[in-house]
């Protein structure tokens, strides 16, 4: 089984692709999803590099992160009408956002502590 972190970052990228090729989105929407993907995928990587993610609880939350991106990468490439696509996009965005974001205090407190 592969990391599930390098399958999120996956994910993600593909999810840019898919929005990349989009033209049926408001172009302002499109941009601030990418932009706000595009923040993410660093932190992604330099999470894969962090041994604290190998932990049971670092484990858990990589798997949610795997599971908001792969419901985002759904979201993205189901047909919708536009408006609701892009409000539903930006959901699962935030989603994978807090996911990463939980993720990351959660190795840079134990960086702190061991520090």
């Amino acid at each position: 089984m592969a990391d599930p972190l390098t399958e999120a970052e996956s994910l993600c990228q593909k999810t840019l692709q898919v929005l990349e090729e989009q033209k049926s989105f408001p172009t302002e929407k499109i941009e601030v999803i990418k932009k706000s993907l595009q923040g993410l995928l660093p932190i992604i990587a330099e999470s894969k590099r962090k041994v604290m993610v190998r932990s049971a609880l670092g484990q858990k939350l990589t798997q949610e992160i795997l599971g908001n991106a792969s419901k985002l990468y759904d979201v993205a490439t189901l047909p919708r009408p536009e408006g609701k696509a892009a409000d539903e996009i930006i959901n699962r965005l935030e989603s994978v956002g807090d996911s990463v974001k939980k993720l990351k205090i959660y190795w840079k407190s134990f960086e702190y502590v061991t520090t």
